[in-house]
This record gives structure tokens, sequence and C-alpha cells, in this order.
């Protein structure tokens, strides 16, 4: 089976979005501030499985150059600022920030050929999500399918499927089950105290 034009697959490098600094937190279960002048900011709290956002466009946040962020690993004085809050649940936040990063496009790594299966039906009430989100979503839990077929028996745009997809893939509501999917390494966010503490002995020496 053959995609229709090439240009119906272009990609994007998770690298280059907020999503790729919010999956390094998780996947070293670091706690972190991330922030954007004018913009706002977020704190992953990896370990709660946690988010609090003070962000004054989600979109617009999501969709902003992962360089542009300045990301602050939070020790634990500034941890105690969020113990008695109610953080929302970090899937929900690695869903939006697949979401806008995708913009219809494809996630490197991701393919129109994958095969995949729904683990857990996404809360399309606090989400954004494309029109028929809940059709792709029922069609996907009835059996696993591959993205391809996905489009052509809903008869629905390929950019919405990918759309849902990469959102999809991004907060573990579905994942491949035709190959072992070769996630990748993500390197631990930097702590300034500690790059500090070095830079001072250094001195010292």
């Amino acid at each position: 089976m053959k995609v229709e034009k090439p240009s119906l697959t272009e990609t994007f490098s998770a690298d280059k979005y907020l999503i790729n600094i919010i999956r390094r937190a998780v996947s070293n279960a670091q706690n972190i501030l991330i922030d954007r002048p004018q913009h706002g900011h977020i704190t992953v709290l990896a370990n709660d499985g946690e988010y609090f956002a003070e962000v004054e466009h989600m979109p617009t946040f999501c969709s902003l150059a992962a360089n542009e962020f300045k990301v602050t690993v939070l020790n634990e004085k500034k941890l105690q600022n969020y113990k008695t809050g109610i953080g929302r649940n970090i899937d929900e936040l690695l869903w939006q920030a697949g979401y806008y990063a995708s913009g219809g496009r494809l996630m490197e790594g991701c393919g129109w050929n994958d095969v995949v299966k729904l683990n857990h039906w996404p809360n399309l009430t606090r989400l954004p999500a494309t029109p028929n989100a809940l059709r792709i979503a029922a069609l996907l839990a009835a059996q696993p399918t591959t993205i391809e077929y996905t489009i052509l028996s809903l008869k629905i745009k390929r950019h919405e499927v990918y759309q849902f997809y990469c959102a999809a893939r991004c907060s573990g509501v579905i994942s491949t089950v035709n190959e072992t999917a070769k996630e990748p390494v993500l390197r631990p966010h930097r702590s300034n105290a500690l790059i500090s503490l070095l830079l001072s002995k250094i001195a010292r020496i």
C-alpha cells in the first residue's frame, strides 16, 4: 500500500519542541520548571505524575521551539511550593504537547503503516482533539490496525489521523504492535545548581 503524495508524509522532530523537554523529565523522573517570558511557565512533577500550568495560550506554548525555553531542575526547597496543590495528570500535558507540535504531521519514528492499538480511552472532554477523534479511537479500540487503514476506512483527512496518532502516542494512549517501538534514549536535564557547584570548585583549584 502506497501513500498518495510524498508531501503528505511530512514529519517533525520531537527534539525541536516542548514535547521533548517533557519526555526527558518524565523518562528521568525529574521535576522541572519550563519557562518562556511573555508566554508563561509549566511545572512538571514527574515523580508525582502531575503538572501545573500558568500559560497564556497553550497551543502557542506547545508550538514554540525547544531552545526558546529556560528549563530549571527543581530542588527540594522549590518543590515545597507545590506540596499542597493538586496538579493535572501529566499524560494530559504529553497529549497537548504532541498534538500541537504535530499540526497534522507525523512525528519522526512514527509511520503511516504502523499497526497500532488503543491502550485506553483518552479523556476527549478535557483534551484538544480533531473532529473525528472519537471515530478514530473507536476503530482502534475494536482491533489493532494501521494508520493508513484508519484513514481509508473512516474516509477522513490524513492530517487529522496523523495529529491524533502523535498526541496519543506521546501520551501513551496508543502503542504499536507490529514491531517494538524504538523509543529514543532521553538525557536528563542538567541541574544549574550542580553546574554552579562544579564551576565553583574549579575556580578554587
